[in-house]
């Protein structure tokens, strides 16, 4: 069932929610988007979540999905729409910056291991839904 790997993907815990695991969902969702939201207001919507500028740690916090998709685009409309005195408000500088890359990137990786949670508890869930075999009968080979 790839599909709750995809939701959790998404939006951390919705994988788990579609799966039925609700408690499991919501504790996941709070506190992974509280931190990595916590994490850009730290380090700035501008230069928190970024490609070039943050390299690896980018990759890590792209396991956050369509969060940190937002935060990117946050970023990117700040860089394209400000002016270079405005952008300064959204922007942190050293250490805060650092800090913050390394926050929602732990974050994201946090994440990816809450799909790979959502995938194994998918697959645990279509091995109980087999049928079992009659019982009583013997296999002749």
């Amino acid at each position: 069932m790839p599909a709750a790997g995809l939701l959790a993907w998404l939006a951390p815990g919705l994988g788990h929610w579609y799966l039925g695991y609700r408690d499991r969902a919501i504790v996941f969702f709070v506190f992974t988007t509280v931190t990595f939201w916590a994490g850009v207001a730290v380090g700035g919507v501008k230069s928190t979540v970024h490609p070039t500028r943050n390299g690896a740690w980018f990759a890590a916090q792209l396991w956050m999905g369509g969060q940190a998709l937002a935060a990117w685009g946050a970023g990117s409309y700040v860089e394209r729409h400000y002016p270079a005195n405005e952008q300064l408000k959204y922007t942190a500088f050293y250490p805060s910056d650092n800090i913050a890359v390394i926050y929602t990137g732990i974050t994201g990786l946090l994440n990816l291991l809450i799909v790979i949670d959502a995938l194994a508890r998918s697959d645990v869930r279509t091995v109980q839904t087999m049928p079992r075999p009659p019982t009583g009968t013997a296999r002749r080979g």
